[in-house]
């Protein structure tokens, strides 16, 4: 699939493919994992491109181009 973010189409700095899969991680803190609150931390969204795996994280989901 192809995204776009900020009205650009995201293109991998490694490769330059334009392909990606759409996943999302929890970014965790210290405090509320000690306080067993993990599940109140936010989410990020990440794109991972199809040809080299390279990762890349965004606060705001891309949109499906």
């Amino acid at each position: 699939m192809q995204y776009r973010a900020g009205g650009r189409q995201i293109a991998c700095p490694c490769c330059g493919n334009v392909t990606f899969d759409k996943d999302y991680r929890q970014l965790n803190s210290r405090g509320a994992t000690f306080f067993g609150l993990d599940w109140a931390n936010k989410e990020a969204a990440i794109l991972i491109c199809k040809n080299c795996s390279y990762i890349l994280w965004f606060m705001d989901d891309p949109a499906e181009r």
